[in-house]
């Protein structure tokens, strides 16, 4: 078949009129493989219009390139693993739906499908849209390990409490295919299904065949990477043969930690002398001695020195496989191995983060297909608007007992200013410690002490009643959409990584044990993959929604102290605005933040100088020089900073007015 193109970049009005009948006639007099991508297309494109949305011809021609892609792996024309990094919204995961419905059309019995997402509940809500689709239900399986709980009501594929909190542990559909999932031509299971290659063999054959293709729904990452701080592996040593007095039983074990240790200094003092990154092998354990020494490192989860253990006991599973060790992200030693075997082939990633997470893009198993023609970026974010505040974003900060409070009655004074019949989402961060008040707790007491009602509901368009607040911790920024009736969404901070746990997985990412990664290479990762997350995040908003071409409207909040990421999200989201969020609480702004509305004002004054003008109200001031969105307070501080500087304006007293005075009235 040739390569198809209905795009308004290469063909006129008519061109593309015989484009579209010729696609017509394709699919119901082509060859089988014509059929089926041209017969998942219009399936496609039928549910995204149900939804009404309006196909730009770009638009359409990137889903013809998907669904063809589809095809070519279906019939064998092409093998290997490939990345769709259409923007979120525009139908990836819809066109696995259409791609199963149009394989059950066309009787294509012969032909496999294995799906696999991240969470119970969006397999849940696949399996109502396979059936929704005319895909009878004895053809679809699903796999999972919770609870069913039939009679529970369900939210979003979700089973939930009487109070409305997610059940845990429980999914909205039963697991048919736990047992035999080799009879199902359409198979859903979670990522952690298929990792390690028991689980590849159990889910990748149907009816004694391998699967014709799998679908990856988001980002791939297929291996699992563990990294120990050297100076913190060498607490953990001494912390543990401290406690182990008169216990002849661990001295081999405690030698072993030492020798260990001693290798790997020796090695992280060798690079910093020059020499080349070398791989190494850790001292020899038999199976019964890595297994009986792995005990003697169990502690309990609930002691701090747990993770100190936890490092003896990963320090013990990197002995049976070569390490490195690394100067960047802090010494530290790093090993990585597969979680997912490289006999998975015939694999489409689902990613709309592709292009800007540096964690993906070093896989080099992974690549996008060359026949994709359609441009990058097809969806404009012109009405949206990210509000970021230079202030700390990290869970560190936000567990602070001073500092959280203040952020958030910062998102509590903005929220105070949105219409009630606008709905709004935040992000926060979890924690395991149940002593202290969670995250979201913080802002919820904020909101209310502001007088907002956190019950309170807003009707949409079709006429159904919605909750005004939705409320989500990271972990939750892909999947669910049920959050896409908002127009304002705030994260309050960012999830972010250790430096040495990032770099390892960078490294198991790219297969090259030995992968040079400097720290600029890994600070630059870092920062791709905040971007990435404030991305998926923000697309949990009415923001993923595409009408003509267009994000629906919307303004995302953000509390990070990273202005690189700026670049990337305008890369990935095209005519994305950026704006300063100035908080009320001077407090939370940094020293160089308030010295530049400082300078501002400076200039401003050193301006009104060389004129002849000798009184100026404040309000016409902050017009002048650009000022008349600042906060008052933080307008205060600024101004009350350059006052004392006697540049020959003062504010007198009760005053509305700057007046300008000769150097001995100051």
């Amino acid at each position: 078949m040739q390569q198809l193109n209905i795009s308004s970049n290469t063909l006129n009005r008519s061109q593309r009129r015989r484009s579209e009948k010729n696609i017509q006639r394709l699919s119901t007099k082509g060859s089988p493989r014509e059929k089926l991508s041209l017969t998942t297309l219009r399936t496609l494109q039928n549910k995204i219009e149900s939804y009404g949305n309006t196909l730009s011809d770009e638009h359409k021609q990137a889903l013809l390139e998907v669904t063809d892609l589809y095809s070519r792996i279906v019939f064998k024309e092409v093998s290997g693993r490939f990345v769709v990094a259409l923007d979120c919204g525009l139908g990836k995961t819809l066109s696995v739906v259409a791609l199963a419905s149009a394989i059950h059309q066309l009787g294509l019995d012969s032909k496999s499908i294995m799906i696999c997402q991240s969470k119970i509940s969006e397999l849940c809500l696949m399996v109502d849209a396979l059936l929704e689709a005319g895909v009878p239900p004895q053809k679809i399986g699903l796999v999972h390990s919770y609870t069913y709980a039939p009679s529970s009501p369900i939210l979003d594929g979700e089973v939930i409490n009487m109070d409305g909190s997610v059940r845990k542990g429980y999914a909205a559909k039963p697991s048919n295919a736990k047992e035999d999932s080799t009879q199902f031509q359409f198979l859903l299971v979670s990522h952690s299904k298929v990792k390690g290659k028991r689980e590849i063999v159990k889910h990748t054959q149907f009816k004694g065949k391998p699967r014709t293709l799998t679908i990856w729904d988001e980002s791939f990452i297929s291996t699992e990477a563990t990294s120990i701080g050297l100076r913190d592996l060498k607490t953990a040593i001494q912390e543990f043969e401290n406690t182990q007095f008169n216990n002849p039983e661990v001295d081999h074990y405690i030698s072993w930690l030492k020798r260990s240790y001693d290798l790997l200094i020796k090695e992280e003092n060798a690079q910093k002398q020059g020499t080349p990154v070398s791989v190494l092998t850790l001292p020899y354990l038999s199976d019964i001695e890595a297994t009986k020494f792995e005990g003697l490192s169990k502690y309990n989860q609930k002691d701090k020195r747990y993770e100190w253990r936890q490092m003896l006991r990963d320090l013990l599973k990197m002995s049976s496989d070569p390490v490195r060790v690394s100067l960047a992200g802090g010494e530290a030693v790093l090993q990585f191995n597969d979680s997912i075997s490289k006999e998975l082939t015939n694999l489409v990633v689902l990613d709309a983060s592709y292009r800007i997470r540096e964690l993906v893009k070093v896989d080099p198993t992974l690549t996008e297909p060359k026949f994709f023609v359609h441009r990058h970026n097809l969806k404009s974010y012109e009405d949206v608007v990210l509000h970021r505040m230079n202030y700390y974003g990290s869970r560190l900060s936000a567990e602070n007992s001073v500092k959280s409070p203040k952020i958030a009655k910062e998102i509590a004074l903005v929220i105070k200013e949105i219409p009630l019949n606008e709905a709004v989402c935040l992000f926060t961060f979890k924690w395991t410690d149940k002593r202290k008040l969670h995250h979201a707790q913080v802002i919820k007491d904020a909101l209310e002490s502001e007088g907002i009602n956190l019950s309170s509901q807003v009707t949409l368009r079709d006429g159904s009643v919605k909750p005004r607040f939705i409320f989500k911790t990271w972990g939750q920024e892909t999947g669910s959409n049920n959050a896409s009736y908002c127009s304002h969404l705030f994260m309050a901070g960012v999830l972010r990584q250790q430096e040495n746990s990032f770099l390892a997985q960078l490294v198991g990412q790219s297969q090259d044990i030995l992968r040079d990664i400097d720290q600029s290479l890994l600070n630059q990762a870092m920062v791709s993959e905040f971007a990435h997350l404030v991305y998926q995040a923000g697309l949990r908003s009415q923001a993923r929604i595409v009408s003509k071409g267009k994000a629906l409207p919307a303004h995302l909040y953000l509390v990070l102290d990273e202005p690189r990421i700026e670049e990337p999200l305008r890369e990935i989201m095209r005519g994305l605005q950026v704006v300063e969020w100035i908080p009320q609480d001077t407090s939370l702004m940094k020293r160089e933040a308030i010295e530049g509305i400082a300078k501002v004002i400076r200039d401003g004054f050193t301006q009104l100088n060389l004129g002849s003008l000798t009184q100026i109200s404040v309000r016409a001031f902050k017009q002048t020089y650009g000022l008349t969105e600042m906060p008052e307070k933080t307008f205060q501080v600024s101004r009350d900073q350059v006052l004392k500087t006697n540049l020959g304006w003062i504010l007198p007293a009760g005053s509305r007015s700057f007046k300008k005075v000769f150097q001995d009235e100051t």
